[in-house]
């Protein structure tokens, strides 16, 4: 009987970990900014930027500002522009 539970345990822990992965930024979104965490890093785009329509549809700026470590858990911030990361990192 224990083995069962841990089994569905294992089965039920992977699941979200499958989740998380996928779904990448579910949990750094903030009103009014949109988040992609890729490679390790968490892109910060204000909702409906015309920054935010040029990364989805092509991927990584040329232009970018970086954070090292200021972001969530340590993690490095990127966005278009600094004004971005500070209301960004501002917001509630």
């Amino acid at each position: 009987m224990k083995t069962v539970a841990l089994v569905l345990a294992t089965a039920v822990l992977a699941l979200g970990l499958v989740s998380c992965a996928t779904t990448g930024s579910m949990s750094y979104d903030k009103p009014g900014f949109v988040t992609d965490v890729n490679d390790g890093r968490l892109w910060v785009f204000r909702a409906g930027s015309k920054e935010l329509a040029a990364y989805k549809k092509s991927g990584e700026p040329t232009l970018m500002v970086t954070r090292i470590g200021a972001g969530p858990n340590g993690m490095t911030i990127r966005a278009t522009d600094i004004k971005t990361i500070d209301d960004y990192l501002a917001a509630r």
